[in-house]
């Protein structure tokens, strides 16, 4: 009786997929992470333009499609635009990223932001911001912030930075439940809207010591005021960058974002961590 073996697939097709597995799991690490959380840091953007730099504008797009067993296909663009203006601050920044495999996202979403601070030299001044966000694997179509805040310069001098802000905001959103793992206990899953105002309250701290290191932490809580202690959303976000030499720096940034009472049933809590190393000439 002969013995027929099953052929084995070439030793090269499972050396061509498993370098396929570390280009997604790479294109996931690098692809910004701005996109899951619903809190951005406002403190990041138009940081290096002030009475000795007026404007400060940046644009970028990436795109990158492979075909492997499924269509790979990535997708990043980026807005940083910044204006000084007699002591008052001027910014407008957006993402959106997309990343694909197949049929599904994996990434989908982005946000647009704009944002300006009145006479930001004074210790107390005003900061009014707009935004619209979206996040497809989340379940969030839209949603749309119109909001101000009293900020407070508390410490600031070559090294170290303190402010603290408070205000309130308007905040609409569109649901799906795209975003939930198992839908099959829930007896309406139409899409739904809310509108809320919520108080918004933060902290934010950076220290630079010396020439070697450089740290940020920020903190926000924000919350509907007849649910102040009950349901908040809370964020913390950070950075940490270290100057290797003159030309080399490595960077190590975390986000930690907590929603007590999500619209949909998903995970409250999920968090980010990127790292990366920076050559400069």
């Amino acid at each position: 009786m002969a013995i027929i073996r099953k052929r084995q697939p070439p030793c090269y097709k499972n050396f061509i997929s498993t370098i396929g597995n570390h280009l997604i799991l790479l294109l996931l690490i690098n692809l910004p992470f701005y996109t899951k959380g619903q809190i951005l840091n406002a403190d990041q953007f138009g940081s290096q333009v002030d009475s000795t730099r007026h404007f400060k504008g940046l644009f970028e797009i990436g795109a990158n499609i492979q075909k492997q067993n499924t269509i790979l296909v990535a997708l990043n663009t980026k807005l940083d635009l910044a204006y000084w203006h007699r002591q008052s601050l001027y910014t407008i920044v957006g993402q959106f990223n997309l990343f694909r495999s197949g049929s599904r996202n994996l990434i989908n979403g982005g946000y647009a932001h704009a944002r300006m601070r009145l006479q930001q030299e004074n210790w107390i001044h005003p900061e009014f911001f707009a935004q619209y966000q979206a996040n497809g694997v989340r379940g969030m179509e839209n949603r749309i912030l119109l909001g101000g805040n009293i900020r407070f310069r508390l410490i600031k001098d070559k090294n170290s930075k303190l402010f603290a802000g408070v205000g309130y905001m308007y905040e609409y959103e569109r649901w799906d439940f795209s975003g939930v793992s198992d839908i099959s206990g829930l007896t309406n899953t139409t899409p739904f809207d809310n509108h809320y105002t919520k108080t918004n309250l933060y902290v934010s701290y950076a220290q630079k010591l010396k020439e070697v290191a450089y740290f940020q932490l920020i903190g926000y809580f924000q919350t509907r005021p007849d649910r102040f202690i009950t349901s908040p959303r809370l964020a913390f976000q950070g950075l940490l960058r270290f100057q290797i030499s003159k030309h080399i720096s490595f960077t190590i940034k975390y986000d930690i974002f907590y929603d007590a009472l999500p619209p949909v049933p998903i995970d409250q809590v999920f968090f980010s961590f990127n790292n990366k190393i920076t050559f400069t000439w």
